[in-house]
């Protein structure tokens, strides 16, 4: 069987979807080494996956070099001269008219042009919602990563629900929890962090509602230091200036992004991980918190209580008194916080790539096997 991949998010380092199709590509190829992965994009791609025989199709030609002018002008005819038998596409990568008959798989992460539309910039709001319902009603299957998803997916993209498969994400494989005082001596060297604190990690943009977060500290006596960690994203100057602003006080610090091999120090020694986001396709670090070990507190936004299920703590979407007395009551309750960071691990094992890749070869085996007796 020949699978063709949208190879678009390794183009982008560090994007979320890259890692995301990075580890369920590795497990698949584990799991049947047999299979030929072909990998198309118009730009050049860091690959991470560390086993697999992989081919780049890499195919630069003008205009063309835009994924989403690519997706639809010229990969039609590469994957009818390669005989693909399935595309499995990320959005909005999915080419609309076929030169040839496969078998397509597209996977939705998130709603958030619909859910959302204010929180994104103009160009990739309008490039979404143009393209990405087309897109959804010509896959064959569309998987989404959480049961929330699905519905949206569903209800937005006008497709029937019975064409829309769950395939939960996972935490990767460096979200292991370290030993409290070794995290703790690792932040101390790499942060300067030697006292206790709470930790919020995601990218600094306003769905993300750090200034919730912000509003609720102020009114909690005696918190701990609060730790932003998160790249500035869309719309973060002013956000930016409040965190900094904060940080005059003492009571909040502003790391920026932090690279993957410091996470799990970064989570294993907080206090607890808070993550305040209005809206998530799936919510991915509440899974890596709890599979560091760390207490999770989240809002009960969307797909996160799905994620977190009865292993985390939440509070009322974009309310900061809600926030403010779940950080209290929380932050003075120690056997609540280890037993919610026994219950964490215990959840975060239930979310696996492995079991991502079996699903996902399952679809298309079914799918391709379909299409072949038609």
């Amino acid at each position: 069987m020949r699978i063709g991949i949208d190879a678009v998010p390794f183009a982008f380092e560090q994007a979320g979807i890259g890692r995301y199709l990075g580890n369920v590509l590795e497990e698949m190829y584990l799991l049947d080494p047999d299979v030929e992965f072909l990998l198309y994009s118009p730009l050049p791609v860091s690959l991470p996956m560390r086993t697999g025989n992989w081919k780049l199709r890499i195919t630069p030609r003008g205009l063309a070099r835009r994924p989403s002018i690519w997706a639809q002008v010229i990969l039609p005819s590469l994957l009818a001269s390669d005989k693909v038998d399935c595309f499995w596409s990320q959005p909005t990568n999915l080419p609309i008219f076929l030169k040839r008959p496969c078998f397509r798989v597209l996977t939705v992460h998130d709603l958030v042009p619909y859910e959302k539309p204010k929180s994104m910039r103009l160009r990739a709001l309008f490039r979404m919602r143009v393209m990405l319902g087309r897109e959804a009603r010509k896959a064959d299957v569309v998987i989404a990563d959480s049961q929330a998803t699905a519905l949206q997916a569903s209800h937005y993209l006008r497709i029937p629900r019975d064409r829309v498969r769950v395939v939960y994400a996972a935490a990767p494989s460096w979200c292991q929890p370290m030993p409290r005082g070794a995290a703790r001596n690792v932040v101390s060297v790499a942060y300067g962090l030697a006292q206790e604190y709470v930790l919020c990690v995601g990218t600094v943009e306003p769905r993300k509602d750090h200034m919730t977060l912000l509003r609720a500290v102020d009114s909690v006596p005696g918190i701990p230091l609060l730790v932003i960690a998160g790249g500035r994203g869309w719309r973060s100057r002013r956000i930016v200036d409040q965190i900094r602003a904060h940080e005059i006080s003492g009571r909040v610090r502003y790391i920026g992004r932090v690279d993957d091999s410091l996470l799990p120090a970064l989570y294993s020694a907080a206090k607890l991980s808070v993550y305040p986001s209005v809206y998530e396709g799936f919510g991915l670090p509440v899974l890596e918190s709890m599979a560091c070990g760390c207490p999770v507190l989240s809002s009960d936004s969307s797909c996160l209580p799905e994620v977190g299920g009865t292993a985390a703590r939440y509070f009322r979407t974009g309310d900061a008194v809600s926030l403010a007395e779940a950080l209290t009551g929380l932050l003075a309750n120690q056997s609540e916080l280890a037993e919610m960071s026994e219950a964490g691990l215990a959840r975060a094992r239930t979310f696996s790539f492995r079991r991502a890749a079996e699903q996902l070869l399952e679809v298309i085996r079914e799918g391709v096997g379909v299409s072949m007796t038609r």
